[in-house]
């Protein structure tokens, strides 16, 4: 038992704090995704295809306004207070001074400007509402920065359930009152404020040294870090949203129900890789100096995170239909074909988000703008074209290729700046997730229940694993053991 919480509690080496931190994460975002989870479901189910399409458009349309809240600030914080600079709480100071500044011009703004426009009519309610949410989501990611430089994840895994708990419990109280997507917005946001109310306290501590006095020259650093980020952000921020966009504008709420149900199953699975990266930036950033050492953390970061995406996406996409039925019900089953084109996205997802902090970790980030840049006109210009012939199956196959391309570009331009080898560590995981593609489809042909065909794949492969000795999950299992 001493044991158990000495592993979850304390930092006590470099392996144990990745484990940890990874393990907390995990806790906390998959506590917290499924009772998010659960009240999602409920919502689609109460709302309806068009009432969740107009709920999704909506929280799509006024999240694009925030794009400015997050320009490389939390990255920032994170990497400078993890290296330890004299002048950690004075960039702590400014860059607090300037994410308000930039969330309060983006609260304004939406407000002013949203519900004028677009075809789908939104109210000034669910718009403030969903401004809170981004507003307070903003705030809290920053506060969380601080933590995550901390490494101490399991403060931030609490307040992940905390919000996600409100939420669900607040969101199905509402939603059975009065069933409207304004009720699920008020659920969201103030689930959402009770969090970073959390956030603020459980660091509260750290933010007692912080040096309010600062220069114009500190802001010049943080500025200097952060403008490369101003455009990655628009691109990803318009990646994020601009398919349900689209949808709504060319198509109907309807439509746009269908691609956001599919749409979240992939959401929840991307944690994976997130949490995975954020447990290890602090640790690539302490060594970036260092490339033989960032050379082999990278590379059995990827070689992890590619281990649990690549059975992810063929399961997923050879389940499509059993997931969206059992899921959401039948009445989304026409977007089964949506969530089978997504999956493949996870092949691009998951390899990009280690690649991007690889890149933050080393200061790279001004030179990857442009393949950001380029797989976003790419996606924009597949919908103009798939979007009015193909409606969410459109969007689907857009948002995949536009991906697909920008973790090539990344892949590719990184390995001139960083040497690293993850193709020749694959084989073991390829012929596993071959045995288990071949087993699920067996479990389909027999008609095998849908949950029992999941057990026996994730069993199929992690068995799979272990006897082909693959060093990930070899390594896995001796540090958490």
């Amino acid at each position: 038992m001493e044991k158990i919480k000495n592993f979850l509690f304390k930092n006590t080496s470099t392996k144990q704090t990745v484990a940890k931190n990874t393990a907390w994460l995990f806790i906390g975002e998959m506590l917290g995704r499924i009772l998010k989870l659960v009240v999602i479901v409920f919502a689609t189910r109460v709302l309806g295809v068009n009432g969740w399409g107009v709920f999704s458009y909506a929280l799509a349309f006024v999240s694009v306004f925030y794009v400015f809240g997050d320009i490389g600030i939390n990255t920032f914080i994170t990497k400078e207070l993890s290296s330890g600079d004299e002048n950690r709480y004075q960039y702590l100071a400014a860059s607090l001074v300037l994410k308000l500044g930039l969330l309060l011009l983006s609260l304004i703004v939406s407000l002013l400007l949203i519900p004028h426009f677009g075809t789908v009519t939104l109210g000034l309610k669910i718009v403030l509402a969903l401004a809170l949410l981004n507003f307070s989501d903003s705030l809290r990611e920053f506060v969380l920065s601080v933590n995550r430089a901390l490494e101490r994840m399991e403060r931030e895994a609490f307040i992940k359930i905390l919000i996600n708990a409100v939420t669900t419990i607040l969101g199905i109280v509402l939603l059975i009152a009065h069933p409207s997507p304004l009720s699920l917005a008020i659920a969201y946001a103030t689930g959402s404020i009770i969090g970073s109310i959390a956030s603020v306290w459980i660091i509260s501590s750290e933010l007692k040294h912080i040096q309010w006095k600062f220069s114009a020259k500190t802001l010049g650093v943080i500025i200097d870090f952060a403008w490369p980020f101003v455009a990655t952000t628009i691109f990803s921020a318009v990646m994020a949203n601009v398919d349900t966009i689209m949808l709504g504008q060319m198509k109907s709420t309807t439509e746009v129900g269908f691609y956001a149900a599919a749409e979240r199953i992939v959401q929840f699975l991307i944690i994976i890789p997130v949490f995975v990266g954020l447990s290890t930036f602090p640790l690539i950033s302490k060594n970036k100096h260092d490339d033989i050492a960032s050379k082999q953390i990278f590379e059995k970061i990827m070689t992890t995170v590619i281990a649990i995406g690549f059975p992810i996406a063929i399961g997923g996409w050879l389940l499509s239909k059993n997931i969206m039925s059992v899921i959401f019900g039948i009445s989304y089953i026409p977007s089964a074909i949506v969530l089978a084109i997504l999956m493949l996205s996870v092949f691009a997802d998951f390899p990009n988000i280690i690649l991007s902090n690889a890149i933050f970790a080393k200061n790279l980030q001004k030179k990857f703008i442009i393949a950001t840049a380029a797989g976003v006109v790419i996606n924009v210009l597949l919908n103009l074209y798939l979007i009015p012939r193909y409606a969410a199956v459109g969007a689907a196959i857009s948002i995949v290729i536009a991906q697909l391309f920008i973790t090539i570009i990344n892949w590719q331009m990184l390995k001139r700046f960083f040497s690293f080898s993850i193709v020749p560590r694959l084989g073991r995981i390829i012929f596993s997730t071959i045995v288990m593609t071949a087993i699920v489809i067996t479990c389909k042909v027999i008609g095998l229940y849908f949950i029992l065909t999941i057990i026996i794949a994730m069993i199929s492969y992690a068995g799979m694993l272990y006897l082909l000795k693959e060093p990930a999950l070899i390594e896995l299992l001796a540090t958490i053991t």
